[in-house]
Formats: C-alpha cells, sequence, structure tokens
C-alpha cells in the first residue's frame, strides 16, 4: 500500500460522515499524521446538507468542531484552476457522473500537491490520488499509527 500522504483534501463527504459520527475517529487520527485541507465550499455544502438534507441543524456545532481544526481554503483563491479542473472533472473516464461540482478540491488538490480523501468516486480518472476512509485505516495500520 502506498505510504499516507502529508497533506489530504478532505471531501463533503467525509465532513457530513464525520459529523453524523461515523468517521469523526478517523478524522482525528487523521490530523495527527497528515495536514488537513478543504475549501469554504466544502464546508457551507456541509452546512446545508447536514441543516437542510438532513434536517439536522442541532448537528452543526459538531461540523464546526470536525471543520475548526482543518484549513480552509477559500474558493477564490483557486478561481484561476477552477476551469481546467472542471473539465478534468467531466471527462474523467470513471467519475461517477461527470460533475464539474467538486472543481474546487480538485483544484485544491493541484496547487498543494495533496491527495483527496473521499467516500466517492468523483475524483476517479483525474490523475490525482484519492483515499477511501478504509484505505486511509490499512495505511496508518501499515505505518503503524
Amino acid at each position: 500500500m502506498r505510504p499516507l500522504p502529508s497533506i489530504i483534501v478532505v471531501d463533503t463527504t467525509v465532513l457530513i460522515s464525520a459529523t453524523l459520527g461515523r468517521t469523526a475517529i478517523v478524522v482525528a487520527r487523521v490530523q495527527r499524521l497528515a495536514t488537513l485541507i478543504t475549501t469554504d465550499r466544502a464546508v457551507e455544502e456541509g452546512r446545508r446538507r447536514v441543516e437542510l438534507g438532513l434536517k439536522a441543524p442541532d448537528l452543526l456545532p459538531l461540523l464546526d468542531d470536525i471543520v475548526d481544526p482543518l484549513l480552509v481554503v477559500s474558493v477564490a483563491e483557486l478561481e484561476p484552476l477552477l476551469p481546467d479542473a472542471e473539465i478534468v472533472l467531466r471527462d474523467a473516464v470513471q467519475s461517477a457522473n461527470g460533475s464539474p461540482r467538486d472543481a474546487h478540491l480538485l483544484a485544491l488538490a493541484w496547487c498543494t500537491g495533496a491527495e483527496v480523501w473521499s467516500a466517492d468516486r468523483d475524483f476517479a480518472g483525474t490523475g490525482v490520488a484519492s483515499w477511501s476512509t478504509r484505505n486511509l485505516l490499512r495505511a496508518m495500520g501499515e505505518a503503524g499509527a
């Protein structure tokens, strides 16, 4: 297995899963070994899904606690890379839906040299390594973490 990357872009799916208690412990463990980053758009999307989609506004403080130690980058800083990231996501053979909606996360990975942690396959075929929660756990186990 590949070694754990030093910088990991966290997708909204991971933020929501952690807020629901499914991966909060994993996020805390990974934070001890790698820098976790995301975008302000991913945070806002997570807040919207928790509050409106899950109808659980009482969980928003938990989401804030999970996001607090992450480095959150403004999508405005990534603006020059977004058109190319949208094209790459749209054309990725492995993408489940060809949607460019996560272009901001792909652009963040490009400009930081990071890999992506996601519960979906939107980043497959983009040229950026992506990690599932299970594979991150396996890599941490192999590293003795």
